[in-house]
């Protein structure tokens, strides 16, 4: 399912791109639709979103873009559908971020060219990890432990972002859903999609978009060595990550390529389909790893 749109780079002279494009430039429609489309990108956490971001930004302005806010209140993010305030008028405007939900597209889908990145679950608690470690450089002071980092967020923390920020799945009702549940609203939602990929196939979006005068785009998104509180992680604790979240490791399955009816088949066999009682503890336990990543490590 990845990529079902065709790249059609933009080839075109820099003298074309001396004025600011439209929204439009460069974005081609799928097979048997007519008409160009503006970019809605859902940004998951750690997966080169701000290095796309900056990039759509420096290509068409940062006028021509919506950035959906958060609403900070608990009971926006436990009970209720929406978790951003909307903006006033969208327009022609491409929409962008953390909590670009698909309700804002509602009647007008076929507009957007749709794209979404995802990552292994073991690579992305790595890359979460050292950005932790990075954004608080000048006042940690002892290395964060990484399997307390792991364990102070719930299992399958992409499949929950997806769900609770672009599927406008209630907080209270994303708890109680078995694994297959979760599973399945997310290759629902995946496949409304033009591109879910692996964050390997960022450069290519970034293609697809386009470059100024042919420049390639800073990478704003890599963690320098020297930065870096773990460089890698072993085989044991990657089969571990994976084992703790399933439906994450699952959907990167199809955003690598696989189809995902073989996906959806492996699913069936491999994730609960009820609600089990000890995903309780991981929530119980919550306070107590956030300690220790939150607190212990700075004092």
């Amino acid at each position: 399912m990845t990529s079902k749109a065709a790249l059609i780079t933009g080839s075109s002279s820099s003298s074309e791109h001396d004025c600011a494009p439209s929204p439009q430039t460069n974005l081609t429609a799928k097979s048997g639709d007519d008409g160009a489309r503006i970019l809605y990108f859902f940004h998951m956490t750690k997966t080169g979103g701000r290095t796309i971001v900056r990039h759509i930004e420096q290509r068409y302005g940062k006028n021509a873009i919506v950035h959906p806010l958060k609403n900070k209140t608990l009971i926006h993010d436990t009970f209720l559908k929406k978790k951003f305030r909307p903006p006033q008028s969208l327009g022609d405007r491409h929409i962008v971020g953390h909590f670009a939900s698909f309700s804002l597209l509602r009647g007008r889908e076929n507009h957007y060219y749709k794209a979404c990145f995802w990552r292994s679950p073991a690579t992305w608690y790595l890359s979460f990890y050292n950005y932790r470690h990075s954004r608080n450089s000048k006042t940690i002071k002892r290395k964060i432990d990484f399997a307390a980092f792991c364990r102070s967020l719930l299992p399958n923390p992409m499949t929950e972002r997806l769900l609770l920020r672009c599927a406008d799945v209630r907080g209270c009702a994303y708890f109680f859903m078995s694994d297959k549940r979760k599973f399945d609203l997310a290759c629902a939602t995946i496949e409304r999609f033009d591109r879910f990929d692996d964050i390997a196939k960022v450069d290519e979006f970034l293609e697809f978009i386009g470059h100024e005068n042919g420049q390639k785009p800073k990478s704003y998104n890599r963690t320098p060595p020297s930065e870096k509180a773990l460089e890698y992680i072993d085989e044991p604790t990657i089969a571990e990550i994976e084992r703790r979240n399933p439906v994450d490791f699952l959907l990167h399955k199809i955003a690598m390529g696989e189809e995902i009816h073989h996906v959806r088949d492996q699913a069936a066999r491999a994730l609960n389909r009820s609600f089990d009682l000890r995903d309780i503890v991981p929530l119980l336990l919550l306070p107590y790893y956030r300690y220790k990543v939150w607190v212990t490590p700075f004092v």
